[in-house]
């Protein structure tokens, strides 16, 4: 996966940070309600936008839940569910 320089005049492509494995507090509908990071719990505001990719399934199959999320005080996260491992990761 990659994402867009931010400077969009240059055209290059960069790849994205190495996920790290991250502490998630979820609802009862399964979504994220808060998220351990820098030695405390952070309450989710708000849900900026979610999204799914399911990919290389002939593969080892790639099977994630993104979300780009507000947290409290304005911060701002992104990250996902790997569907096939339960588990959640910080996408840098």
């Amino acid at each position: 996966m990659k994402r867009r320089n931010s400077n969009a005049r240059s055209g290059r492509l960069l790849p994205l940070g190495t996920p790290r494995p991250l502490r998630v507090r979820v609802d009862a509908r399964g979504q994220p309600d808060a998220v351990f990071s820098g030695q405390r719990w952070n309450r989710i505001e708000a849900t900026r936008e979610r999204w799914r990719i399911d990919d290389e399934w002939w593969r080892d199959p790639v099977s994630r839940e993104y979300h780009a999320l507000v947290l409290e005080g304005g911060r701002m996260m992104t990250i996902y569910q790997d569907l096939v491992t339960r588990s959640w990761h910080l996408q840098p």
